[in-house]
């Protein structure tokens, strides 16, 4: 495994993969995300949605303590003010739909889409994913590109 860069103090988006595999040990990338979050956790802040840790229950459905370990740790992540879990609203909706419209030979689903509002509400683009193919393509509303640190 290649050597991760040193991404100091910083915020970052994070997709479902990531997650998923800190949490399943059966996961390809499961020694990465242990990997990722020793050597990083204390140096960044976590920006995702609930529509992404939606995906990662679903994907953690095997175990319920799994599950549970999961919302443990955004609980106590979310207390440490190291991860923040967006929530879209009605508003959004129109956006995120002309965003899976745009995409649709991804085709782009609602995690990911609520990925992108995150980083055009918030200016973010560096991304924690498993889905490089996907998120190389994608670009916020300001045309720029998002920078994958995970993979």
């Amino acid at each position: 495994m290649a050597q991760q860069p040193s991404l100091g103090r910083r915020e970052l988006l994070c997709d479902s993969g990531p997650l998923v595999a800190l949490f399943n040990r059966a996961d390809h990338y499961h020694s990465q995300a242990l990997a990722f979050f020793k050597q990083h956790g204390s140096h960044i802040r976590l920006l995702t949605s609930w529509e992404v840790i939606s995906e990662v229950m679903y994907f953690l459905d095997f175990s319920a303590d799994a599950q549970a370990d999961l919302l443990m740790w955004l609980h106590e992540g979310a207390v440490r003010d190291q991860i923040r879990i967006a929530s879209l609203q009605t508003e959004d909706l129109p956006g995120l739909a002309t965003m899976m419209r745009k995409y649709a030979d991804r085709p782009m689903d609602l995690a990911d889409a609520s990925l992108v509002w995150l980083a055009n509400s918030s200016g973010v683009t560096d991304i924690m994913t498993v889905d490089r193919a996907d998120f190389a393509v994608y670009r916020t509303n300001k045309r720029k590109a998002f920078r994958n640190v995970f993979v």
